[in-house]
């Protein structure tokens, strides 16, 4: 019980802090979802063509590679895939 109290208390929290930076920067907001949109394609689209091809390289989609490339956009997406490779070798 405690715990579904405590979830409930960082949902709202989120909630709040989102709502106060789209109504100060929704630019922000705007260009996090963009970044994060077009870095998840591109990982899907260059996984698929590195499959393809053979290489063994692949970095997936998950919650850690949408933030990466919402926060930093292409510098993000360069580090999933150089982090991939490093751990591939």
């Amino acid at each position: 019980m405690d715990t579904v109290i405590f979830i409930v208390i960082i949902a709202a929290c989120l909630v709040f802090i989102g709502a106060c930076i789209v109504k100060k920067r929704p630019d922000m907001m705007v260009d996090f979802l963009l970044r994060a949109f077009v870095g998840t394609a591109g990982i899907y689209l260059l996984d698929f063509v590195l499959t393809s091809c053979g290489y063994q390289v692949a970095v997936g989609i998950n919650a850690f590679t949408i933030l990466t490339n919402g926060l930093l956009g292409l510098p993000g997406f360069i580090l999933l895939y150089g982090l991939a490779v490093y751990y591939s070798i």
